[in-house]
């Protein structure tokens, strides 16, 4: 299994549901959330979650793309037999 998260901007006229849609028809992909960060006239800002088995990542990258969005950095990326979660009050104490 594995997870992905990324912080990804789109122009803020892309339907998140069209989005979510087309990400989760990706190879490898088994779910996929999508919450909205950030909202400009132009653009939002998003942070993706995906999960999966060897999920096809230029495959991510290119719906992405495709939509006019860019992939502004991968914040976490878990891979295993499970998905580990962490304490986010860990992440706060560092």
């Amino acid at each position: 299994m594995r997870r992905v998260v990324l912080d990804v901007d789109v122009p803020s006229s892309i339907s998140t549901v069209e989005l979510a849609d087309k990400l989760g028809r990706v190879s490898g992909v088994k779910a996929v959330n999508i919450t909205v960060t950030d909202t400009d006239v132009e653009v939002l800002g998003l942070v993706i979650v995906i999960e999966g088995d060897n999920i096809d990542y230029n495959g991510v990258k290119g719906v992405i793309e495709d939509l006019g969005g860019a992939i502004r950095s991968v914040d976490q990326v878990i891979v295993g037999e499970y998905i580990l979660e962490i304490n986010p009050q860990l992440l706060k104490e560092k």
